[in-house]
């Protein structure tokens, strides 16, 4: 199997991170792609031009995020990541939901960061951190339900944290989500974690 990905995706990190937890990282190569660079989008073979990408030992080509983890918890060996049936299922894909939501919003504000200061949106950006400080405090909310759990959907909320960290690094979420911020700073701890720091996108050529 062949992944194209960037250091950059915090959707691709989610898919780094399941890897590592499932020791399944020999089974997939990475193929390394600039989602800001118009001829890589057009060598991704997604009709959506977009990373992450999995292409199959068949040549089939799998996206986005939610699919590829699914993909690669139900084909490769290692712990379960996603319940294969019951409300446990539905509770983690829901938890991946909303952290794709949030990771979404922030990718957004970051688009609209690297526009010259006249040109960028205000509305746009208080829009959309409205909607990830939504989810924090929705994440605040239900801590308890996930604390201890390793699955697709701890893993996509702990890579929204530290996108969150790094997207608005003047907020301090901690404060208003004491408990998430506690189960975040040990989840964070995780090799799985520490070895899949992203880069800042500005740096990546």
């Amino acid at each position: 199997m062949k992944l194209r990905w960037a250091p950059t995706s915090p959707f691709v990190r989610k898919i780094s991170v399941l890897m590592k937890e499932k020791g399944i990282e020999g089974a997939v190569e990475k193929e390394k792609s600039n989602p800001l660079s118009k001829d890589d989008r057009a060598a991704t073979p997604s009709p959506l031009g977009q990373i992450p990408c999995l292409i199959t030992d068949d040549g089939v080509s799998i996206y986005d995020s939610p699919v590829i983890m699914e993909y690669l918890d139900v084909e490769c060996d290692g712990p379960v990541m996603l319940p294969r049936s019951g409300d446990g299922r539905w509770k983690v894909l829901t938890r991946q939901a909303l952290a794709d939501g949030m990771i979404t919003s922030m990718v957004v504000c970051f688009v609209e960061s690297l526009k010259k200061p006249e040109r960028q949106s205000g509305g746009i950006l208080a829009h959309n951190k409205t909607i990830v400080f939504n989810g924090l405090a929705a994440l605040e909310d239900d801590v308890d339900a996930f604390a201890g759990d390793i699955d697709v959907g701890t893993i996509s909320v702990a890579v929204a944290l530290a996108f969150a960290d790094q997207t608005f690094p003047e907020d301090d979420w901690r404060t208003d989500c004491p408990a998430l911020a506690a189960w975040f700073d040990e989840f964070n701890r995780r090799p799985s974690m520490t070895e899949t720091v992203l880069m800042d996108a500005r740096e990546f050529k």
